[in-house]
């Protein structure tokens, strides 16, 4: 009869054996996964992730990795189940309440976006993405007096960054406000000519 101690050290055995074959394939299929995500192949890279899934790879990384992956390629909706799944995974993790908010935007979610929005910014209140995003689903909500003043404070605090300044302006334009718009949009097409966000709104009635 074989004893427990034998059967115990032939399954540490086949453990010890199998690991470092598990951890190369893990680590293959990582490698190639962010290849071709680099050449903008990202059901190629999502297919590598959802091989793991499949093979039993449950963790948080490859719950991210994936909702990332499906971001990239255009499906928002599963890109936005898969970060809830790595908050619902981490609560503490801050990463995945930042990374939902780009999704959320795209969508066009606007709702959830500044719901997102000021979820992440509770850890990070000064973060000029998440306060932009936040000013933008103001914007779109009708919101405009909030967006306004966001943005005001974006471009006292990072004038050159002329995306601040259009936002602005647009939300200045849908409050009535023309002639201080004008002057912000005037402002940025001397030095970005070819702004077509400004050159919108200047011809904006």
């Amino acid at each position: 009869m074989t004893s427990l101690v034998s059967i115990a050290g032939i399954f540490v055995s086949t453990l010890v054996a199998a690991s470092p074959a598990r951890t190369q394939d893990t680590a293959a299929s990582h490698r190639a996964s962010y290849q071709l995500e680099a050449k903008g192949d990202y059901a190629g890279a999502l297919a590598k992730m959802k091989a793991l899934r499949a093979a039993g790879d449950k963790s948080y990384f490859v719950t991210l990795r994936i909702a990332w992956l499906r971001y990239l390629g255009g499906d928002y909706a599963g890109a936005e189940a898969g970060y809830r799944a790595a908050m619902a995974a981490k609560p503490k993790a801050i990463e995945p309440k930042v990374g939902i908010t780009p999704v959320l935007y795209a969508a066009g979610n606007w709702k959830g976006l500044e719901a997102a929005c000021k979820a992440a910014l509770a850890h990070l209140p000064t973060d000029p993405t998440l306060r932009a995003r936040l000013a933008s689903a103001h914007y779109n909500l009708g919101r405009f007096p909030e967006a306004a003043s966001a943005y005001r404070r974006l471009v006292e605090e990072y004038p050159g960054v002329l995306d601040y300044q259009t936002g602005f302006a647009w939300a200045l334009l849908r409050m009535g406000k023309q002639k201080e718009a004008r002057a912000v949009l005037q402002a940025v097409l001397r030095v970005s000519p070819d702004n077509a966000n400004a050159r919108q709104g200047l011809e904006e009635k």
